[in-house]
């Protein structure tokens, strides 16, 4: 499922409800639908916010794939390109120590997912979000 949203921070809110929603009807529980719709939440915030310099001009495209083991959410904007290895590593106790606001986008996103992987193609940044469902009862597998 392909979803397109405008580059605006007033959107989030659909993007977690939709996010929860395919994640639930994925086949995951206890949580994990609240946990992927923060990642793809935070993935989506970042390109509006870095990517787009919070210009609320643009687009935001979210793709949306569950097929065998894993659930994919790509998240894809035209924006400029970030360099993930430039974001500091987070020292979580010094970053609460110091009451520190935002920064854990990327660390919140690769604590939740199986996988994180950025790329540019076609002058558009891709985000990958990999959640690898548990194999069930029916996979033969327990």
């Amino acid at each position: 499922m392909l979803v397109t949203l405008p580059s605006q921070t007033t959107f989030l809110a659909l993007v977690r409800e939709i996010t929860h929603r395919m994640a639930e009807t994925a086949g995951f529980a206890d949580g994990t639908p609240d946990q992927l719709a923060l990642a793809v939440d935070e993935a989506t915030t970042n390109a509006i916010e870095h990517a787009y310099a919070g210009a609320p001009d643009r687009e935001v495209l979210l793709q949306f794939e569950d097929r065998g083991p894993d659930f994919k959410v790509e998240v894809i904007d035209t924006g400029a390109m970030v360099d993930p290895r430039s974001v500091p590593r987070v020292d979580l106790s010094r970053y609460v120590s110091e009451r520190r606001k935002g920064g854990l986008g990327v660390h919140l996103m690769e604590k939740i997912m199986d996988s994180v992987t950025f790329r540019r193609t076609a002058r558009r940044n891709v985000c990958l979000l990999v959640k690898h469902k548990e194999p069930g009862p029916e996979d033969g597998r327990s």
